[in-house]
């Protein structure tokens, strides 16, 4: 076995449990400030699933559904929407985004239905034609998402240990919208753990974290993923990631394929170029912490904004350790905006620290958003790029010999650039 293969095994070697922590890691980059909500939804539900006797793996499965609730939200303002009180209008589109991204990923389509009405009233629930397992899911996910949003309106900035002094104005919230808005008997079991000191103070993410590892009852949550598997949670995180401002549209997917594109010409091996590929889908898993004020803006980012830009990349590296935890995947990820001269960020890394897969990277990221439209700019042509990204070359921040391939290739890669899927 070469040692692309060996690499290649390694990033094989997480299950789908491992994984799902990793997306709800990235989803929860969307609150920027007000982080781990799909944490927390994905414990409150199970907590409660426990107390109402479900069997353990319909509470596994409420558990990793809680985890990925929010999958149709992206940008910051939609999530402080959704957290403003207790019953926010105009929900849809977040349900119906997230529906659908489930349904174009098969390993997580089982749970596209219950996404869809997570914030559907129970009154509603319950003419809508689902299965039984999935109602009961979906009414409680929606009831384990309003408490936290119930326990986010009572702290209002105070330490969150403080919440248990809501406690009493909490229950009366429940008790109001019981046989109404939430399903009664779920009202009923969650009201026994809001009045519990260590139900609340338990909410923290590395516990949480813990949670799934003892689960069991899944199997398909013990499978070790297949590169299929990781391509198509690679590709539904690049989705989201992608969905967070319309000036970044298929921008993950176009530099994975660039990337994969490069490289082949380069001849790396099969295996690498792989691995290159998934890296190039996630490269920008961290910008879903960066407000959309920054991405959005349309003159010249002030230093304190850059600095919030430029995060992105540890937040990439911190989300793919879990999921990649011992695989170049993370690495050369977090590598896109380093530059050989060590100019680039957020180590500024020189050459001899930067290997071939995160050169090509550089390259092609920054060839691409060049071949996008932006906020303050439209899309530039092929020879405007190519005069930028020469400059750039000859400056010592980008790799000769990966951009002499590029532009070898320029009207192959320009079009691959730009079209759309």
């Amino acid at each position: 076995m070469s040692l692309a293969e060996k690499e290649l095994a390694r990033t094989l070697s997480v299950d789908l449990k491992h994984a799902l922590v990793w997306v709800a890691r990235a989803l929860d980059y969307v609150g920027v400030d007000d982080i781990h909500h799909n944490h927390r939804v994905a414990y409150i539900a199970y907590e409660c699933s426990k107390v109402l006797g479900w069997d353990a793996k319909k509470s596994e499965f409420c558990f990793m559904a809680g985890l990925i609730h929010d999958c149709g939200v992206s940008e910051t303002a939609e999530h402080q929407h959704l957290t403003s009180e207790l019953l926010p209008p105009s929900v849809e589109k977040h349900c119906v985004q997230g529906y659908h991204a489930l349904q174009n990923c098969k390993l997580l389509s089982q749970f596209s239905n219950i996404i869809l009405h997570h914030h559907t009233l129970w009154r509603e629930l319950e003419c809508v034609p689902l299965t039984p397992y999935e109602k009961d899911v979906a009414a409680l996910i929606f009831l384990a998402d309003r408490v936290d949003i119930m326990r986010v309106s009572a702290i209002q900035g105070q330490h969150e240990d403080l919440v248990t002094l809501y406690a009493d104005e909490i229950t009366d919230k429940l008790i109001a919208n019981r046989g109404s808005v939430f399903r009664p008997d779920l009202v009923d079991a969650m009201l026994k753990l809001v009045s519990k000191d260590g139900f609340w103070f338990s909410m923290e993410p590395e516990h949480i974290e813990r949670i799934p590892q003892s689960f069991t009852h899944l199997d398909w949550l013990m499978d070790g993923l297949s590169l299929d598997s990781i391509l198509q949670l690679g590709t539904f995180i690049a989705g989201i990631v992608d969905a967070k401002s319309p000036f970044t549209y298929q921008h993950s997917i176009k530099v994975a394929e660039l990337a994969e594109y490069v490289g082949e010409k380069l001849g790396l091996p099969k295996p690498e170029l792989s691995m290159l590929y998934v890296a190039g889908l996630v490269h920008d898993i961290g910008k879903l912490r960066t407000p959309d004020h920054i991405l959005h803006k349309e003159g010249k980012l002030t230093p304190e904004e850059y600095t919030r830009i430029k995060r992105h990349t540890i937040d990439t590296s911190i989300a793919l350790q879990m999921v990649f935890p011992h695989s170049q995947i993370g690495l050369w990820a977090s590598n896109h905006h380093e530059r050989l001269n060590g100019k680039g960020y957020p180590f500024n890394k020189k050459a001899g620290e930067l290997d071939m897969p995160s050169r090509i990277l550089a390259v092609v990221d920054v060839f691409q958003a060049l071949s996008q439209d932006r906020p303050y700019r439209g899309r530039l042509d092929a020879d405007q790029i190519h005069e930028i990204m020469v400059e750039m070359v000859n400056e010592g921040q980008l790799d000769p010999l990966v951009y002499d391939c590029l532009h070898s290739h320029m009207q192959e890669c320009y079009q691959l650039s730009t079209d759309i899927h």
